[in-house]
């Protein structure tokens, strides 16, 4: 297999990987939350009808936490350690698409409707959570950034071209051929993924020939995940976060479910009007999206929620206040596409501003139940607005968007943010799960530990003297979190937790452009002043340091030797 089909070794192979998969998990969002509901609208369902239909599609996301440990525990290692679940779940969203077929009249047949969408998103939440650990497993942490914004582009393609493309086979074919047409698109994404590996010299597939070339993390238990976790969910800060993310799930639920039926009932657009619209305008949302970083580094991903659900807040009010500008084309269209582009805008925010919270020993199921409890909060307030709309009238219902996205802002005025508590010694907690973000609702995986940012392998806990470092199992590298250089600087102590091989951490060493493992901030080089052959780094956010395998060793000793290492030393850059 040539190194650049093969994940391990190529970055670009990871980043198009990653936004080929994650398109995949557009169809199934393009097909379902956008054309179908309009298409429901056009063929006489009621707001209930479609309300319902779109609350129960949504529960797997809201569900799909629980994949995480049997994909640590249930592995194929010849095939790598996620893929054969990347393909599984492939597989079986490419042959339910393909079951949407069965639907020929969409009133009759909504309850199978219904239950081939929540089958259909069970496949692709599962192909998220399976994503984003391979991800993870693979690309180096100074990476991660970058893929994450090639999978958030890839998704958004993905929905967008679907949308827009299912919209016309509604309208003019029907379902039968949306279906075949989706199914047909999955199934060639399987086939394009089946020629990635993991790791050169892997299987292909189960017959191909290979062998294993990952060796088998173990992943927690849920007894360990939530044995922890309900000592940070509990608190003031987390349960009032838990409240923001329902109540913003509620408003993204209501609105998703209200726009389409007001788009077709009221403005009198066609599903293919709609599906182009929100298409073309969900992209422009995507990269607006994309960009908020900036904005939530320099005010707070609070104050900036506040600001984007205010815009909500007065779009709904505005809208549901002039009536008498409902026959302006124009004016409805502006009004429209301003909802479809603060959607992604809003998640941005919210997602930034529950994972600030998470810093406890289970952060990414702290951060997973968050993003968990959002779903949630869609699925209610899909089931909202059908109640609602079967007595309101179309004013009423855009009032009460309003008011959700002000009860919304009224939770986030509760929000305290608090650092997280240090443990023992004063050393925060060591995050012991991995979180990937490309995704709605966010993707998680059980990985056991820190990992390398070097070599990306688990890094084991190791105490001497009550003090705690992480080092890897692989390359021998040490990470030490602020003040832990010091208290073990002594020779005993570093040949004690340092037994690497230096000429393993001289290959290592090469390696000085990556991101922090501990808070992903950014590393400084650094020399050490008394012996200048010593080169290490530390993380300008939380002064973590990490030596290659050998280095802290020889740091705690010192002999006629450093002398001479000092001469050869070169000059680093």
């Amino acid at each position: 297999m040539p190194a650049s089909l093969t994940l391990s070794d190529n970055a670009r192979t990871r980043y198009a990987t990653g936004s080929l998969m994650y398109f995949a998990q557009g169809i199934p969002q393009g097909l379902l939350a956008i054309a179908i509901p309009a298409w429901l609208a056009t063929k006489g369902a009621s707001p209930g009808q479609i309300s319902m239909y779109l609350a129960v599609i949504v529960l797997p996301w809201a569900f799909k936490l629980a994949a995480g440990p049997f994909m640590d525990r249930y592995m194929y290692l010849p095939m790598g350690r996620r893929r054969p679940w990347v393909i599984v779940a492939q597989l079986g969203l490419t042959v339910s698409l393909l079951g949407l077929a069965l639907i020929h009249d969409p009133l009759e047949q909504l309850k199978l409707l219904t239950l081939l969408g929540a089958i259909i998103n069970t496949f692709a939440a599962t192909q998220d959570v399976a994503v984003d650990g391979m991800c993870i497993d693979l690309t180096p942490v100074r990476e991660q950034g970058r893929l994450n914004a090639f999978m958030s582009f890839g998704k958004a393609v993905g929905w967008a071209v679907t949308a827009a493309v299912s919209g016309v086979i509604l309208d003019r074919f029907g379902m039968p051929v949306a279906a075949v047409t989706a199914s047909v698109a999955a199934g060639v994404i399987l086939l394009m993924f089946t020629a990635i590996l993991e790791k050169e010299g892997e299987k292909r597939l189960p017959w191909s020939r290979g062998e294993a070339r990952s060796a088998r993390g173990s992943g927690g238990s849920f007894k360990e995940v939530f044995g922890g976790i309900h000592q940070v969910l509990w608190t003031r800060a987390s349960v009032v976060i838990l409240l923001i993310m329902f109540s913003d799930g509620l408003v993204s639920g209501y609105g998703h479910a209200l726009m389409p039926v007001a788009a077709v009932n009221v403005f009198g657009y066609t599903t293919t009007q709609w599906s182009q619209l929100v298409a073309i305008v969900g992209l422009i949302g995507a990269g607006v999206a994309l960009g908020m970083g900036p904005g939530i580094d320099r005010f707070g991903s609070k104050w900036m929620m506040v600001l984007n659900l205010s815009l909500l807040a007065v779009h709904a009010f505005l809208l549901g206040g002039t009536q008498f500008l409902w026959e302006n084309s124009l004016y409805v269209r502006a009004m429209l596409s301003f909802w479809v582009l603060m959607v992604p805008v809003v998640m941005v925010c919210a997602i930034a501003l529950a994972m600030s919270i998470c810093s406890s020993t289970a952060s990414a199921t702290q951060f997973a139940i968050y993003m968990s409890t959002a779903n949630l909060g869609y699925s209610a307030g899909s089931r909202l607005y059908g109640i609602v709309a079967d007595g309101a009238n179309h004013v009423d219902t855009y009032v009460i968007l309003g008011i959700l996205s002000v009860v919304t802002m009224t939770a986030l005025l509760f929000h305290r943010h608090r650092q997280g508590h240090a443990g023992e010694g004063g050393r925060e907690k060591t995050p012991r799960y991995t979180v990937g973000t490309g995704s709605p609702g966010a993707g998680m995986f059980f990985s056991g530990a820190i990992r390398c940012p070097k070599c990306r392998s688990d890094m084991d806990q190791v105490v001497h003297d009550g003090v705690e470092i992480d080092r890897c199992v692989h390359c021998g590298g040490i990470w030490f979190d602020a003040g832990e250089v010091q208290l073990l600087a002594s020779s005993e102590a570093a040949a004690a937790i340092d037994p690497g091989e230096a000429k393993v951490g001289k290959q290592y060493n090469a390696i000085h452009e990556y991101r922090c493992p501990r808070c992903g901030g950014g590393m400084e080089k650094h020399v050490d002043p008394k012996q200048r052959h010593i080169w290490y780094e530390t993380c300008a956010d939380c002064r973590g340091s990490f030596f290659d395998a050998g280095e802290f060793r020889d740091l705690a000793q010192h002999d006629i030797m450093d002398f001479f290492k000092n001469l050869m030393a070169g000059q680093r850059s």
